[in-house]
């Protein structure tokens, strides 16, 4: 409480100095008001006396003065909100006038003809724009191959996520290159590039739409019925879309409020297989759930893996273990590979050591 109080201190005074300013310019432009006021109705009565001005011509000017000191102590009232309007301009034009690095409206770049779905690092080097002083990747090599599922792991921060950002283009590597299919993806169509791979995050984004709506999203152009109703049962959500009174056409509220934890990661996955992805990409994908719902999601997962180029970022064992390769992502590398067995018969390893604290933390 004193740390927060002392914390207040600051803002408190510049409150208090606000209400003061504030406070004085009111009240100055309503004495500057009634002054005016009284000054007419004395020159005006000395000049109706005189019979120099008529009752009606006193009271044109009158109202005349009167309306403009109003609008002017109006004005003055609202003096210290005019720098704050002044910045919010500048800051929304400075925003409209940006140009992103990465342009994910740009038509340009070249398309495959044909999607493998092999993955490769090349040397990257990466540090987020707004944290430049954190190194996140050194020297990071990593080959995916086509049709293979691999788990990264690692601690908290140590960069598995970094990697999906660079395998959709949200980053660009600051050295090294991201390859698909032998191709940099930064001379690819952003647009033909994102839609060639399906994101399953750890909180869904879903739109205050229908079912139907959310899932079809996953594809450029319209989806039909059918391919819609294919995903869902793909991806173990058709039963439970049934059973809802309107069906495909229930509404999931805003950010999916109407629907389980569960019941949301299977419209995603839905909505990632609806476009057929040729690289999936798994980020946390059961962390957030319950035992039971786990297990609904993982056994939809394991059928929508079968045959596609896999990235999973888990700390659960349920999904690391069945994994091709394990690939360990420590200081900025890849520390380890391989696959469970043979990871875990490495004493004194990364992987066996990371997985027994997590054993014990649970």
């Amino acid at each position: 409480m004193d740390l927060y109080q002392q914390k207040c201190e600051a803002p408190k005074k510049q409150g208090v100095r606000l209400g003061l300013v504030s406070g004085s310019g009111y009240g100055i432009s309503f004495l500057a008001l009634y002054c005016i006021n009284s000054l007419c109705f004395y020159v005006g009565s000395w000049l109706i006396q005189k019979r120099i001005a008529t009752f009606g011509e006193f009271f044109q000017v009158f109202f005349a003065i009167t309306m403009t000191a109003l609008a002017v102590s109006q004005t003055s009232a609202m003096a210290p909100d005019r720098n704050k309007a002044k910045d919010s301009a500048a800051y929304i034009f400075e925003i409209l006038d940006s140009k992103p690095k990465i342009d994910s409206s740009s038509n340009e770049g070249a398309v495959l003809p044909i999607v493998h779905g092999h993955v490769e690092f090349q040397h990257v080097s990466f540090r987020y724009p707004t944290r430049p002083d954190i190194q996140i990747f050194s020297d990071l090599c990593l080959t995916i191959s086509s049709g293979q599922t691999v788990a990264l792991v690692g601690e908290s921060e140590s960069g598995k996520s970094t990697v999906i950002s660079l395998i959709e283009r949200f980053y660009d590597p600051d050295s090294g290159k991201v390859l698909l299919d032998q191709v940099d993806v930064r001379i690819l169509k952003l647009s033909w590039l994102r839609q060639q791979m399906g994101l399953v995050s750890q909180e869904p984004v879903l739109f205050n739409e229908t079912i139907r709506s959310n899932i079809a999203y996953g594809k450029t152009g319209e989806a039909t019925e059918e391919e819609i109703i294919t995903a869902a049962k793909a991806a173990n959500a058709h039963n439970f879309i049934s059973t809802l009174p309107q069906g495909y056409e229930t509404s999931v509220g805003e950010r999916g409020v109407q629907l389980s934890g569960g019941q949301k990661q299977r419209i995603a996955i839905a909505r990632a297989i609806l476009k057929d992805p040729k690289v999936l990409l798994l980020d946390e994908a059961t962390s957030a759930l319950d035992a039971e719902s786990e297990r609904v999601v993982q056994d939809a997962l394991d059928s929508v893996m079968v045959n596609r180029t896999t990235v999973v970022v888990a700390h659960r064992l349920s999904m690391i273990k069945n994994a091709d390769v394990i690939a360990v992502v420590k200081d900025g590398v890849i520390a380890e590979r391989g696959r469970h067995e043979t990871l875990m018969e490495i004493s004194g390893g990364a992987y066996a050591s990371l997985l027994a604290f997590h054993m014990s933390a649970n």
